[in-house]
């Protein structure tokens, strides 16, 4: 990026990156933003796998499919909130 940005000079290259990552509501923004990240990406499809879990003896096999999906969500959540965190380093 720097060298990108040094190709011209009387040109702010990636100025609006630096001015989003420097905003005042930048915090507010991510914490939003995980929130609906986990809301569409975790507990949907977990209240999902709670009705169908409800709803009554299914085949073994789709159970525990599910229960790999149960658990391929929960890494899924980890990693949505690991990415929300700002990074080392970072202003």
């Amino acid at each position: 990026m720097r060298r990108l940005a040094g190709s011209s000079s009387d040109f702010a290259a990636f100025g609006w990156e630096r001015a989003r990552h420097s905003d005042a509501r930048r915090r507010s923004r991510k914490i939003f933003q995980c929130v609906v990240d986990l809301t569409v990406f975790c507990v949907l499809p977990l209240a999902g796998l709670v009705v169908f879990w409800a709803g009554g003896p299914g085949s073994g096999s789709l159970v525990g499919l599910s229960v790999l999906e149960a658990l391929a969500v929960a890494g899924l959540g980890v990693q949505v909130v690991l990415y929300a965190r700002p990074a080392r380093g970072a202003a």
